[in-house]
């Protein structure tokens, strides 16, 4: 029966990939098992391969005075016929004759046994192998779809994209190449193993790049975060950890040249390489693009919250289509968006109330920072009054003076207290703490744009005085105290 054995071993040890020695230690399984169905669990047997691989089965019995079970033991006498030196309580093997002891059932016992073993041990080179392969790219073949999902030949076994696990561009054929990244592997309930693939996940484009990018596989380049809408656009920032190197110009290549083939890859689909950076104000920034915005406001640093201005032509660049570039960004950084244009800011200043003055937000353009400050003079004092840097004095107060039109330090400065008395009907004691407090006020004013200097205008501070007569507050410009009309001199 076991003539051929060795033969048929080394060509399932081809076919499979399996070690002869594995397919031995499994046909001798198989043997002893349909063995044990005939002679009973407590019997041994040893079985011996010969130079081809062919095996010869031994039964052990043991020696003994008087045989009770033939199966089991054997006589002294009997022994001595195969060893002249065997001794009572010695174990001897006695060669099995294949022919007399495998009948039909026995055959089948062992047939049966021995493919399920060799099918046993298949999956498990299957799945350990395709385990130690996990989170890398794989070659395979459009084998077939069902539902949805695609199965691809992987040659030993196939791995399945699910529906979700593509990408909309790609459509396959019988036959046609697919690159897909292994995400999971784990057996089924039949002990089959499943291997997991995908093309849609943010995992297949850093291995792509990985394969791709010599310096994001030697790690001088690190990918920080990757963020996908499948069939539409990919946003990945990148970091350098060597100052001499450009992150974003290693990834894309001259002229593009490196993204390209990756690109190719995953059908013409988008892809956004942004520079990473610790200053997330930069990193918002770079990750909105192609909008470039005028300003961004971290609105809540604990929730991760931040505001983006940006000119109301390039709306339509922040959103992108179907709103995913904003969306995409949002998920690159960690923060949420609330997206804002010039007009709404101009239309609604109130927006910006305790983040930050509006003639901030558009320095860039004197003309626009004119324009805003006239529309912060009208729609909210508080935010266009230099009034409100006077430490020392009540809101209250402030507001009483814009509220009677004097809405500068500067203005305020060049009134007499009668003047703010008259014009406010403030307390004179109130005014005294006025006057007090604008002796200490210099004003500078400064401008950065390139071609011009920064210059400073000081305000000349004003000697206060007290009149002779009345007490009231005089200044050195005046000839009669304004309250009791009595005449001075500052000799």
């Amino acid at each position: 029966m076991f003539e051929n054995v060795g033969t048929y071993l080394q060509m399932l040890a081809d076919e499979k990939d399996i070690s002869i020695d594995l397919l031995k230690e499994v046909i001798s399984s198989t043997i002893i098992l349909a063995l044990k169905k005939k002679y009973g669990n407590d019997t041994n047997f040893h079985i011996n391969f010969d130079e081809k691989n062919n095996p010869t089965i031994y039964r052990a019995v043991i020696v003994v005075e008087n045989v009770e079970d033939e199966k089991k033991e054997i006589s002294l006498e009997e022994a001595k016929k195969l060893d002249g030196d065997i001794n009572l309580g010695d174990e001897v093997l006695i060669l099995v004759d294949q022919m007399e002891e495998f009948g039909r059932i026995e055959s089948n016992v062992a047939r049966t046994t021995f493919f399920q073993k060799i099918s046993e041990l298949e999956k498990n080179i299957i799945y350990n192998e395709f385990k130690r392969r996990e989170n890398q790219i794989v070659n395979g073949y459009f084998q077939r779809e069902n539902r949805g999902n695609i199965y691809v030949n992987l040659g030993k076994t196939e791995g399945v994209l699910l529906k979700k696990d593509q990408s909309p561009r790609e459509h396959y054929s019988v036959g046609d190449r697919i690159r897909a990244y292994i995400y999971r592997v784990e057996n089924d309930r039949s002990g089959h193993p499943t291997i997991y693939l995908t093309r849609s996940k943010g995992d297949f484009i850093k291995k792509l790049f990985e394969l791709e990018i010599p310096e994001i596989a030697d790690g001088t380049i690190e990918i920080k975060n990757i963020v996908r809408q499948p069939g539409l656009k990919i946003k990945m920032s990148v970091v350098s950890n060597k100052p001499e190197v450009d992150p974003v110009g290693a990834c894309i290549g001259q002229k593009g040249i490196r993204i390209q083939s990756i690109i190719k890859e995953i059908e013409g689909e988008k892809i956004d390489v942004v520079k990473w950076s610790k200053d997330i104000r930069e990193y918002i920034a770079e990750a909105i693009a192609p909008a470039k915005p005028i300003r961004i406001i971290i609105t809540e640093p604990e929730d991760k919250e931040a505001m983006i201005i940006i000119p109301d032509e390039q709306l339509t660049l922040a959103l992108g289509k179907s709103g995913y570039n904003v969306k995409l960004a949002s998920q690159l950084t960690g923060y949420n968006f609330d997206l804002k244009t010039e007009t709404d800011i101009k239309e609604n200043p109130e927006l910006l109330k305790d983040l930050v003055p509006l003639s901030q937000i558009f320095a860039d353009s004197s003309e626009e920072a004119g324009e805003m400050e006239e529309i912060v003079q009208e729609e909210s004092g508080e935010l266009s009054s230099n009034l409100y840097s006077l430490s020392g004095i009540d809101k209250e107060v402030i507001e009483t003076l814009i509220n009677n039109n004097i809405n500068s330090i500067e203005e305020l400065y060049r009134m007499s207290a009668e003047e703010i008395i008259e014009k406010t009907n403030l307390d004179k004691e109130i005014v005294d703490n006025i006057i007090n407090t604008l002796k200490e006020i210099v004003t500078v004013v400064e401008s950065d744009e390139e071609g011009y200097e920064t210059t400073e205008e000081v305000v000349e501070e004003i000697e206060v005085y007290e009149c002779p007569n009345c007490g009231s507050t005089i200044t050195e410009d005046m000839t009669k105290c304004p309250k009791c009309g009595v005449e001075l001199s500052f000799e």
